[in-house]
């Protein structure tokens, strides 16, 4: 009897102790990835500091984690824009922070591709883009995709795939893209099916703005998880389709996305994402804090050069500013500016800087002379209202009207000289647009166009210099109505 009960005993002890074994086991073959991200931070620089001490707590507690880029690291800041080496301050950030890799985005050519060359020479993570295809004349060339391993053997596939427009083209000036071409993302995407077969976990990076990333959903259903740029769509609430889960980061460095995924013996079990305010978290990282200092401490940029009388709001009241500047220009005699040239809100009432004129028009782009006739500055005005059935171009030198159909669609387009007097059909008027207008807006015209060798945004620097006093307070130009 004694015998038969320590068997018994030593049954159970046996048993305990298997299944505590059996559940170490279970815990350990289980792996918490973390996948944090941003996008479109159109090197606004200010909040690196608390994005690092977010990001370097994050990593204390989790094991493993990596950090992504959207895309769009350039261009909205002239503190990085004019910087001497064009973009290198981000790049510097990005470094000390440690970022695993970066999708290619429009914005990473506004500076062009030599200059992208440098700063992608100077990166500690891989650019990435499947479909920029460089050819022999370019000195820029993009991976398609990167296989991450993590130290115990998981395997993260990062694809990723840039916006193109309905030229075949990012939205960047077509000038600074010669030598690259760009089949569709979601044509490509496809052929990459078999990454899947490669990694435990597949990702796509994308810069294609959210509605396109729900349709790359439905082309590649075998990605776990989409983390795209471009649209500057802040999801909050994680997003699911086709079993695939989207999230995008709002822009400017103002949010953090966190994607936790678990897996089980390299197969993922779950997914869960959301979203971070950056500027809500209260640590700051200090020696970040120092360089930024360093980096905004630029007296060129912060010299004052005049006042706004008021504020200078929206699109009508600085797009007129801004035409007004290149039409002060001679032989200019009008002017047009298109609406997403214009990259702030608004002028605040008081002093305007140097730093202020680039943070409204960052491009670079030069003043193109054309003579046209009314009937070709009418072309102008349509073909731009019918891209978007909406006013897309502010005017210096007419106010013009576009008539519509009941269903928004621009039919014709009347327009005054600011005397009110109907332009003379028969003169070709000296007429001011940038270089990317030129380029990119299909128009009728028989001259091909003269540069000023003049940069849009030092024209608005000479003109407020001159005016020393702005009031633009309810001016507007270009209006709407139904033709019926």
């Amino acid at each position: 009897m004694k015998m038969k009960g320590f068997s018994r005993i030593a049954l159970l002890i046996f048993l305990l102790t298997t299944s505590i074994i059996s559940q170490a086991v279970a815990v350990s073959d289980t792996t918490t990835v973390v996948i944090l991200s941003v996008n479109d931070m159109h090197a606004k620089i200010d909040n690196f500091p608390r994005f690092k001490a977010m990001v370097d707590s994050i990593r204390q507690a989790e094991k493993y984690v990596l950090l992504l880029s959207a895309g769009d690291i350039f261009t909205g800041n002239p503190v990085v824009d004019q910087f001497p080496e064009k973009g290198q301050p981000i790049i510097e950030l990005m470094n000390r922070t440690g970022f695993s890799a970066s999708a290619v985005g429009n914005h990473e050519f506004d500076y062009g591709q030599e200059m992208l060359a440098r700063r992608m020479n100077e990166a500690h993570f891989p650019f990435l883009s499947a479909n920029i295809l460089p050819d022999s004349s370019s000195p820029v060339s993009f991976k398609p995709y990167v296989i991450i391993t993590l130290e115990n053997g998981i395997r993260i596939g990062i694809l990723s795939l840039i916006q193109v427009n309905d030229a075949g083209l990012p939205d960047t000036h077509p000038s600074r893209l010669e030598g690259l071409s760009f089949p569709d993302g979601l044509k490509v995407a496809p052929s990459y099916a078999s990454l899947r077969d490669s990694c435990d976990v597949f990702i796509a990076l994308t810069h294609l703005g959210y509605e396109t990333d729900i349709e790359l959903a439905g082309i590649l259903p075998s990605l776990d998880l989409i983390l795209g740029g471009h649209s500057h769509t802040l999801v909050k609430t994680p997003a699911v389709f086709n079993d695939v889960l989207i999230m995008q980061a709002g822009s400017g460095l103002r949010y953090l996305t966190k994607t936790t995924l678990k897996l089980y013996d390299k197969k993922l079990v779950s997914r869960h994402a959301e979203t971070l305010s950056i500027p809500a978290f209260t640590k700051t990282d200090e020696e970040l804090e120092q360089l930024i200092l360093q980096y905004n401490d630029n007296k060129e940029l912060n010299e004052v050069i005049g006042t706004a009388l008021s504020d200078i709001r929206g699109s009508d009241e600085l797009g007129s500013m801004m035409t007004d500047a290149m039409a002060a220009i001679a032989p200019i005699e009008i002017a047009f500016q298109n609406n997403g040239g214009i990259r702030v809100d608004n002028f605040p009432e008081g002093d305007i800087t140097i730093k202020n004129v680039y943070q409204l028009d960052p491009f670079g782009n030069e003043i193109i002379l054309f003579y046209l006739t009314p009937a070709e500055i009418r072309s102008l005005i349509l073909n731009a209202y019918n891209r978007e059935r909406a006013i897309d171009l502010q005017t210096s030198g007419i106010i013009y009207t576009v008539l519509t159909d009941a269903a928004g669609n621009g039919l014709e387009v009347e327009f005054r000289l600011p005397d009110g007097a109907a332009p003379d059909e028969e003169k070709a008027y000296a007429t001011g647009i940038s270089s990317y207008i030129a380029s990119s807006y299909q128009f009728d015209h028989k001259d091909e166009g003269t540069s000023l060798y003049t940069i849009t945004a030092q024209s608005l620097i000479n003109y407020i210099r001159n005016k020393k006093a702005l009031d633009y307070k309810g001016v507007k130009r270009a209006f709407v109505k139904s033709a019926d």
